[in-house]
């Protein structure tokens, strides 16, 4: 057995999803450490969010997420690359450490407060700005990313202000 397969028969969320959802146990399991892993969860992940997953407990739903996270920490290679994204090239271009960072957080928790610290100025208006085409790049990237990796953000009930 593979040492990735051997974390995931081990790991409780894996196991957790696997007794209440043994065909998806089962998938997870046949796909962990390949990129159809990331096709599926992320999928699976956006089924789950949807009104077609309001039949999924919490606690299998958070599972599914930390799964799709862990996944993408041990296999972050499997994860699109951002040299063919126009808008990436844009900032990569005029911003290279910024670029190099996007890069390194594609795909991963950090990016979404990453993204918001370049987003929002916290020096008291000392920062000179983004030129226009970098600013529409970046804010097209954010919502590429919010998108493509909805399983990294909590939901929030906006007059509870408590994660759903």
């Amino acid at each position: 057995m593979p040492r990735g397969q051997q974390i995931i028969e081990n790991n409780s969320d894996f196991l957790l999803v696997n007794q209440a959802y043994p065909m998806f146990g089962a998938n997870i399991r046949r796909l962990w450490g390949s990129k159809a892993y990331v096709t599926y969860t992320k999928e699976l992940l956006a089924a789950a969010s949807g009104a077609a997953g309001s039949g999924f407990p919490r606690e299998v739903l958070h599972a599914l997420e930390r799964l799709a996270e862990l996944h993408d920490d041990q296999y972050h290679d499997l994860l699109p690359h951002m040299d063919n994204n126009s808008d990436f090239k844009v900032i990569n271009e005029a911003f290279p450490r910024i670029g190099a960072k996007l890069s390194l957080f594609w795909g991963r928790a950090e990016f979404g407060p990453y993204m918001s610290d370049l987003l929002h100025d916290k020096r008291g208006g000392n920062r000179q700005g983004f030129p226009f085409e970098v600013l529409m790049a970046l804010h097209a990237l954010a919502e590429k990313h919010n998108h493509d990796y909805r399983h990294l953000f909590s939901a929030v009930d906006i007059w509870t202000q408590n994660e759903i």
